[in-house]
């Protein structure tokens, strides 16, 4: 029987990968029973996200009969295919889609091409629920066909009506495809997830939407003679922010019947810039900013060449927090500070000293970052300021009368009690 009542709140496995200890920890306690109603029974993936080792832990997770989980038929279970990148390129490069016409493949990087071609799903539809150690999945999402407008119109001089119709004839053929595997028991539904249904319809990459129905009923009178088809849910980034698609693309899935998944609701981008809609709590930096200084200069003398290098780095590191707005910059930023520091963190003894200081200066700019936030939000939004920044930006979506499911990040245990917490708040 398909999962009639999906948790408001799914879990979304961008970043969750097999092997990892605190993303299957994180994935066990989402779906563990609830007395109190707050398991999480809609879980959300896609081929690319961790090139595979995200449906693969999906797989180990499932395959766990330990009945204080839910089990396989309770959870509403997503994927998506289009994307191709890491292992997926090396089987192109290797003659694995020899089936797909080439130019059905988009070349839009020499690291990512995309395909939503019908010889392609029904490859990628395998190896997923081979990953997944699963019969079928509840629904499979065409993932960003929007890749095919962006290789194709650079400018908004060009025939964009033209390659808008193309991409729809090249998705209403997934739909065909897609409506086939309904039959074979694979899927239980379909539906497409694409950044374009939350940008403007003059965007040159808006995705257009009014006549996906039509497009899915024929698909299915082509397939099985019914206009009975399986085109069941979209799913767009959605944020307190970023309001543009909830107000366009959502009204018109949930006029027309659709169910509507948000992504990326914690984190938002807009003309005034990134935002990472949470709230961290206070610090003790300059404390043990100052006792890194203390404890290098003692235990390494703090007049030797390498001693005097670490010291110069951290004093880096500490000159860039004014220069960083909010975490996104942060991340970017991490990769060359931790490449700067690889030497020294080899040693035991020198790391011992050092990572903690690393620890609470990622701590501070996400404090400081939040902070930041609050004040816009309160001053552009007057929000509750005494309310976390977390639960403003969620019960806006709750709130929204077009969202069914609000995707998030999950890849340790806190972020599911948050969650939790918020299923309960908002049960009704």
């Amino acid at each position: 029987m398909p999962v009639e009542k999906l948790t408001r709140i799914g879990i979304g496995m961008y970043r969750m990968c097999l092997g990892n200890k605190f993303n299957e920890d994180a994935l066990l306690k989402a779906l563990s029973r609830e007395i109190d109603g707050s398991d999480i029974n809609v879980i959300d993936t896609s081929t690319n996200y961790c090139d595979g080792d995200s449906e693969r832990l999906i797989g180990k997770v499932l395959s766990n009969s330990d009945r204080k989980f839910l089990s396989r038929s309770e959870i509403f279970l997503a994927t998506k295919y289009g994307y191709i990148q890491g292992n997926n390129m090396n089987l192109y490069q290797n003659g694995a889609f020899k089936k797909v016409p080439d130019e059905h493949i988009v070349h839009y990087n020499p690291n990512c091409f995309h395909c939503i071609h019908p010889e392609f799903m029904k490859d990628q539809l395998n190896r997923s629920l081979h990953r997944m150690q699963a019969e079928y999945v509840d629904i499979l999402f065409i993932h960003n066909p929007e890749y095919f407008l962006m290789n194709k119109i650079k400018s908004s001089n060009e025939n964009v009506k033209e390659y808008q119709k193309q991409m729809l004839d090249r998705i209403s053929q997934s739909f065909e495809a897609m409506e086939e595997a309904i039959d074979k028991g694979q899927i239980r539904s379909y539906g497409i997830s694409s950044n374009s249904f939350s940008v403007p319809e003059e965007d040159k990459h808006f995705l257009p939407f009014y006549d996906l129905i039509d497009r899915a009923k024929e698909a299915s009178k082509r397939v099985r003679g019914t206009e009975k088809h399986g085109f069941s849910a979209v799913q767009m980034p959605g944020n307190l922010l970023e309001r543009c698609g909830l107000n366009t693309t959502a009204i018109w899935a949930k006029n027309n019947g659709l169910k509507v998944f948000i992504n990326r609701p914690l984190n938002a981008f807009n003309e005034d810039g990134a935002f990472r809609l949470a709230s961290y709590p206070k610090t003790n930096y300059e404390h043990v900013k100052t006792s890194t200084f203390e404890k290098l200069g003692q235990n390494f003398g703090g007049v030797g060449p390498s001693s005097q290098s670490i010291l110069d780095l951290i004093k880096q590191i500490d000159n860039l927090l004014p220069k960083i707005k909010n975490v996104f910059e942060w991340e970017n930023y991490r990769i060359s500070v931790y490449s700067s520091l690889g030497q020294f963190r080899e040693n035991p003894d020198v790391n011992s000293i050092l990572q903690p200081f690393l620890d609470t200066f990622d701590s501070e700019v996400r404090y400081r970052g939040s902070q930041a936030v609050r004040k816009y939000l309160i001053e552009k939004y007057n929000i509750d300021e005494n309310e976390s920044i977390e639960k403003v930006a969620l019960e806006f979506l709750f709130n929204s009368g077009v969202v069914d499911v609000v995707l998030m990040g999950m890849t340790r245990e806190g972020y599911v009690e948050f969650a939790k917490e918020m299923l309960r708040r908002f049960k009704n």
